[in-house]
């Protein structure tokens, strides 16, 4: 019997919240966070996967990528009283920012009983490698403001690995981190006709997302973090179709809730 990774998008909206749709998170298994945006632990909590969790990546420190980690751990500071460490793996200021927030937001000093064990990553363009339970997770710089990293998870039993982009323009790191990988998890914010703005404000295109996936020899390339002012039935499908011309293998629009299993 072949183990399967198996991928659940929570978050999917890019930029701006939707009235059906959260900002960027990514459930692993049940037990792994690719980013924690506004609505997680909603998402979380329908699932109900908010227990399982044993560490979250976060890309970097944008309100719709990091921000729903707060409500995560009001929850398990007022209703589920958890014990259980939380490993939280991010960008440089990651442990600063979090806890003066908690503090803004007038956590109690000792409401979490649990310690948060943060993995603090560094500025750096070599890729950063963390062992974690049963996961290798590999860091790599991409070309984003703030400092931001894309992620690979590799599962040690079933030696599957994805790779997740966070936010940036196309850039090697992104070939290089996922090549090998069966799954690329890619954000794509700006339609193929707004490309140069998309590159100037560090984000890529479906055309950029499929031109990756393509040089890293991916087999399916999902397609997320698209801005709420796309989010229409008409662009989304207009959006699917050019991707396929583009792409020999699979393209999957990454909606809230879709479950993969690779």
């Amino acid at each position: 019997m072949k183990i399967k990774l198996k991928i659940t998008f929570l978050g999917t909206i890019g930029s701006a919240l939707s009235s059906t749709l959260t900002y960027s998170s990514i459930l692993i298994n049940n037990d792994l966070l690719l980013d924690c945006g506004e609505g997680t632990t909603q998402k979380l909590i329908l699932l109900d996967k908010i227990d399982t969790i044993n560490t979250i990546c976060i890309t970097h420190l944008h309100n719709d990528h990091f921000l729903g980690i707060f409500s995560l751990l009001w929850y398990y500071w007022i209703i589920s009283q958890r014990t259980r460490p939380l490993k939280i793996i991010g960008p440089p200021q990651i442990d600063y920012t979090i806890r003066t927030i908690l503090k803004l937001i007038n956590t109690p000093s000792n409401a979490l009983k649990f310690d948060l064990d943060f993995m603090v990553l560094k500025d750096s363009n070599k890729f950063q490698l963390v062992n974690v339970n049963d996961y290798i997770i590999t860091a790599a710089k991409v070309e984003h403001i703030p400092i931001t990293f894309a992620y690979k998870v590799e599962e040690k039993l079933s030696n599957k690995s994805l790779c997740y982009t966070g936010d940036t323009r196309p850039v090697e790191n992104i070939i290089k981190l996922s090549s090998g990988c069966t799954l690329l998890i890619c954000e794509a914010t700006f339609p193929d006709s707004l490309a140069d703005f998309a590159h100037k404000y560090y984000h890529c295109t479906p055309s950029d997302a499929v031109k990756l996936a393509t040089q890293a020899n991916i087999r399916k390339l999902a397609l997320t973090h698209i801005s709420a002012a796309f989010h229409n039935e008409n662009i989304l499908k207009k959006i699917k179709e050019q991707s396929e011309k583009k792409f020999m293998n699979e393209v999957i629009m990454a909606k809230d809730l879709m479950t993969l299993n690779i």
